[in-house]
């Protein structure tokens, strides 16, 4: 199969095309160490066969935090646990890549440590009801110093390569999309200006990891907003050909943001359960969980799952650009990914959910089982990750009242 041939990224050989596409954890420590169950949760993904790991998003700096319980590369401090982390993966034949990003906007001082969020301009958060500030020069500066240092430092733990977070409405995604880039300055405007933070992001981890170390992104190829705003198809096609250019060693092609609904996971959102079941998140602003509980009927239909809603972006931007294109999105049929690598839609194929209920898909895949992943596709993993460790639900939730 052409699914199970290797590829590689820069200087690494992955054994085949299947990534596990990143997909926050919620199992760091306090500080954002690595924890037993971090190192377990990864071992096992390493034994199931995929050929190529992401990690959940590492936080470079406490501004850029937005997640509980999240894995952080903001301090030297973390680097020996992560060495814990990359050598178990690597001791069951596995390869992994640290993705590192800043939340920027979706930040929330509850977790940035009262640091106000950020942007590239004050654009009010329509579901976090507040308004960053417009970023200064100084503080873009520094923060393309810190991101950075943080990829130095996953190299100092033996991660196999980087991966920038360059889609789902964080940071980078915010300067290359016009609907909150306003900027007036060298960072706004013309795309050639808007992609300006993520052109200096990549130079400045190059310069600190060094000319073979793999560094990847990943992109939104369109915000998936209802209405003609936020990044589209045709520039994200312009933004792929300009990475690839500037020597990104792989573009990972993924769709939408929160604002514009939860587009980037199709499928049901089961927000009122999760409001139910976990009361932490009764935490949420009260507008937020009224506007929750309103719409949940309509969102739990709005965006239906359909497989592989991603692929003929890849397949678009595949085209054009002379560096491995990775897909994720939908990606459930071992036969249709075999199809798509072989007609040459994508070079690799990235999943989360599939992975997380069932670790070892790769390896039934590469025995000669070709029955689709077993992930129903219910959600239920992704509206808990605010507050428990990522795991698949699928026949083992409880009645939510049992929660009370």
């Amino acid at each position: 199969m052409e699914l199970l041939k290797p590829i590689r990224i820069g200087r690494i050989e992955i054994k085949n095309r299947l990534a596990k596409s990143a997909t926050h954890e919620s199992m760091a420590g306090p500080d954002g160490e690595v924890t037993d169950e971090v190192v377990a949760f990864y071992r096992r993904l390493a034994a199931g066969g995929v050929g190529l790991i992401i990690t959940g998003n590492f936080f470079h700096h406490w501004a850029g935090h937005n997640w509980p319980l999240q894995l952080g590369l903001h301090s030297d401090e973390m680097i020996e646990g992560c060495r814990r982390l990359t050598e178990a993966v690597h001791r069951e034949g596995g390869v992994i890549f640290a993705q590192v990003n800043d939340c920027g906007r979706e930040a929330s001082e509850a977790y940035s440590r009262g640091i106000h969020p950020r942007g590239p301009s004050a654009v009010p958060h329509t579901l976090f009801f507040h308004v960053p500030h417009a970023m200064t020069r100084d503080e873009i500066r520094d923060t393309i110093a810190s991101f950075a240092a943080a990829c130095g430092r996953a190299q100092k733990a033996g991660f196999d390569g980087v991966q920038i977070h360059g889609a789902h409405g964080y940071l980078v995604n915010q300067f290359l999309s016009p609907l909150t880039n306003r900027r007036k300055d060298e960072y706004g405007g013309a795309l050639e200006n808007r992609w300006r933070l993520v052109q200096e992001l990549y130079r400045a981890a190059r310069e600190e990891v060094g000319a073979d170390y793999p560094v990847i992104i990943k992109i939104n190829a369109s915000d998936e907003f209802p209405l003609p705003i936020g990044i589209r198809p045709r520039e994200s096609v312009r933004t792929a050909q300009m990475l690839a250019e500037l020597g990104l060693d792989a573009i990972e092609v993924s769709c939408g943001c929160y604002e514009a609904g939860m587009t980037l996971i199709r499928g049901p959102l089961p927000l009122t359960l999760a409001l139910r079941t976990v009361r932490e998140l009764a935490t949420l602003p009260a507008p937020l969980r009224f506007v929750i509980g309103l719409t949940d009927p309509i969102a739990t239909r709005l965006f239906p799952f359909r497989e592989n809603y991603n692929i003929h972006y890849a397949r678009a931007i595949k085209k054009l650009v002379n560096k491995p294109v990775m897909c994720i999105g939908g990606i459930r049929d071992p036969e249709k990914m075999e199809r798509f690598i072989s007609d040459g839609s994508a070079d690799m194929l990235s999943l989360a959910r599939p992975l997380i209920c069932e670790p070892n898909f790769p390896k039934r895949i590469s025995e000669g089982d070709l029955s689709p992943s077993k992930c129903v596709n219910c959600n239920i993993c992704l509206m808990h990750i605010q507050v428990k460790g990522l795991r698949c639900y699928h026949g083992k939730m409880p009645a939510p009242e049992k929660f009370w």
